[in-house]
């Protein structure tokens, strides 16, 4: 590899790779959660069910898929610097057009569009930074890309909190869209993946048909996605609809809540910085494993604790171990994944993997609305711990690639 890692080597090239994509990341996350907090006063303005908010929130999630595979190939195909630029471009007149929602189909269908741009984000910008930085602390600034997501999160909660009380949902989404324009120029800069160029001069970066139905693509494929599945219906599952459980079951304010999901921000960046800092040290699978048992442990403390809610008190430890190993075991995704794939189909497996798991759990939203009514959401916390069991022990069926080459 001829790239080195900036804090290194004050490589720029490096700095500009990481950045283009940290802050593309942040706003995926931004996307998701900053919906879930805006879907609220849209909903009660234009009386959508509750059947309504979901399907929009789960649409959201199956269109990442959508997204994730699309631009993937794009990627592998035509390059990380074009394809990276152009998914942002497609979120960022999305976003704008929602701003201007007139009803329930037209949110519906530039939510989608929006998420189909959104989806190509990570597997792009992740793969452009694996094959950027230096394998002895590849990991490290892998985690640290993914806690670009948390970054997200606390935007999308001080969003919720202070700025769409105030200027009302359109307003809010106008607002969140000028910084997308300033990342759109910001990528302007940046630099083509080298690795990617010499196989293009070689006629190598282009996969053959035969390859994607081989058991070498295949087999990481299916195991890169049932893992990312388990980390991530387990948190969409309890997640995506707190927000609106918390103000119109738990009663909480608008701003109240917004809070609450800063907090869990929080919490989930805290884990990916404590997963950057052991990652390459323990290596990819021990940190996975070893993280999924912490928000397991922290999500049956929250499930015993559940009737502290309301004060927040004695339930906030619990739920920082739960979010901390939600994001711990999802900011090692990066590296494990796009280590287990060639350069031709890199960003094609990677992204698709991850964003397919997404999609799949567009599911989660659903069946959360449908039981928290009947059964409550304590039950949903055990779901969530269980799987997150299963995470612990599938971590060990991945190959160590602590330090390999990426290469090939």
């Amino acid at each position: 590899m001829t790239e080195t890692m900036p804090a290194e080597k004050s490589n720029s090239a490096s700095w500009r790779a990481f950045v283009a994509a940290y802050l593309g990341w942040v706003f995926d996350y931004f996307e998701v959660y900053f919906l879930t907090i805006v879907i609220v006063p849209m909903a009660k303005e234009f009386g959508w069910s509750t059947g309504q908010v979901s399907l929009i929130l789960s649409m959201q999630l199956a269109s990442l898929a959508v997204g994730g595979v699309l631009w993937g190939y794009l990627c592998d195909r035509y390059g990380r610097r074009w394809a990276l630029q152009l998914c942002i471009l497609q979120y960022c007149v999305g976003t704008l057009a929602r701003a201007f929602t007139p009803n329930f189909g037209y949110m519906l269908f530039f939510t989608i569009f929006a998420g189909i741009g959104i989806g190509g984000e990570y597997g792009v910008g992740q793969t452009l930074v694996t094959e950027t930085v230096s394998k002895e602390r590849r990991g490290a600034w892998s985690s640290m890309l993914y806690s670009g997501i948390f970054v997200g999160i606390v935007l999308a909660a001080v969003a919720g909190g202070l700025v769409l009380p105030h200027v009302g949902w359109s307003w809010s989404l106008i607002i969140s869209s000028i910084p997308i324009v300033l990342v759109v120029l910001i990528r302007l800069g940046t630099p083509e993946s080298a690795l990617w160029e010499q196989r293009k001069s070689r006629g190598q970066h282009v996969a053959a048909r035969s390859e994607f139905a081989r058991a070498s693509f295949l087999k990481p494929l299916l195991l890169c996605y049932a893992t990312a599945t388990f980390q991530l219906f387990a948190y969409y599952g309890i997640t995506t609809l707190m927000p609106t459980y918390l103000v119109n079951v738990a009663g909480f304010s608008l701003s109240k809540t917004s809070w609450w999901v800063f907090f869990t921000g929080l919490a989930g960046l805290c884990g990916a910085v404590a997963a950057a800092f052991f990652i390459d040290r323990i290596g990819r699978r021990m940190t996975l494993s070893v993280s999924a048992v912490v928000g397991a442990v922290g999500g049956v403390l929250v499930f015993l604790l559940w009737q502290e809610l309301q004060s927040l008190s004695g339930i906030l430890a619990p739920f920082f171990l739960l979010y901390a190993g939600f994001g711990a075991t999802a900011s090692v995704f990066g590296s494990l994944f796009s280590e287990v794939f060639p350069v031709s189909l890199r960003a094609t497996g990677m992204s698709s993997a991850l964003q397919l798991a997404r999609g799949t759990t567009f599911a989660a939203p659903l069946i959360a609305s449908a039981l928290y009514p009947v059964i409550g959401y304590p039950p949903l916390i055990i779901g969530a711990v269980v799987l997150l069991a299963l995470l612990a022990l599938i971590a060990w069926a991945f190959p160590e690639t602590s330090g390999a080459d990426v290469d090939y």
